[in-house]
């Protein structure tokens, strides 16, 4: 019910409604592409799917962890006055943008399907890719959420350490350009594994090293874990904070 009472807030008294979740991250390949391609000249390609395929599964990440950080804190009325499962409220945030990217990646799949972009032997892959991905999100938006309660200065600290994750995750450039003594170390972000997956899955392109999987698997399921046991611990006082 709250996921569905966000998706409506969100989305009220819009002329395009549910299609701004895709139409927003459309503009943003636009620009990127132009900027990228064209003045940075990166060789890439079918560079826009490439750049698309990595933007939709970060703006999800991004968009859940901002407004997943904060939800404790923007539903402090419902805190004070209901007794329900707290994890409802991280939950919801994450599963209001869930469909938001769900939805995207459909009409995004489907198009590159017409036209003959999909190889199904990869597409295979996206579950996984998926899976990882809502694992790593949920650990983190417990864990912050939890904190940012007690302390309001975590929400700020996320939004500035998602600007230099964008940067140091291969989004708007493939794994081959990174260098390779950094390889192994640049491997071990958690997202770099996960973006890898979609890209190679929808377009084919770099398939992720084991180090680069085996690090999201293990980062994604430890700080699922951190997460849980944070905000459980936290959660009987989270009314006291509000």
């Amino acid at each position: 019910m709250l996921t569905v009472k966000e998706l409506k807030a969100r989305y009220k008294s819009t002329y395009f409604g549910f299609l701004w979740a895709f139409i927003n991250p459309l503009l943003q390949m636009i620009i990127l592409s132009i900027v990228f391609k064209f003045f940075f000249r990166i060789q890439v390609e079918n560079y826009s799917i490439f750049l698309f395929s990595g933007l939709l599964p970060w703006m999800f990440f991004s968009l859940s962890l901002t407004s997943g950080t904060s939800t404790l804190i923007d539903n402090r009325d419902i805190l004070k006055k209901v007794v329900f499962p707290r994890e409802i409220l991280p939950l919801s945030a994450i599963s209001a943008n869930f469909v938001n990217f769900a939805a995207s990646m459909v009409i995004f799949i489907l198009v590159l399907a017409i036209f003959g972009f999909i190889n199904f032997n990869q597409i295979i892959f996206l579950p996984i890719a998926i899976v990882l991905q809502l694992v790593l999100t949920l650990g983190i938006v417990l864990l912050t959420s939890a904190l940012n309660i007690v302390y309001r200065d975590v929400a700020y600290i996320i939004q500035a350490g998602l600007i230099l994750w964008f940067y140091v995750s291969p989004i708007f450039y493939p794994l081959s350009f990174v260098p390779e003594k950094f390889a192994n170390l640049y491997s071990l972000n958690p997202t770099v594994g996960i973006i890898g997956l979609y890209h190679y899955s929808v377009i084919g392109q770099d398939f992720p090293s084991t180090l680069a999987i085996s690090a999201s698997f293990v980062f994604s399921l430890a700080l699922c874990l951190i997460g849980l046991l944070v905000f459980e611990k936290k959660k009987a006082n989270f009314a006291d904070y509000v």
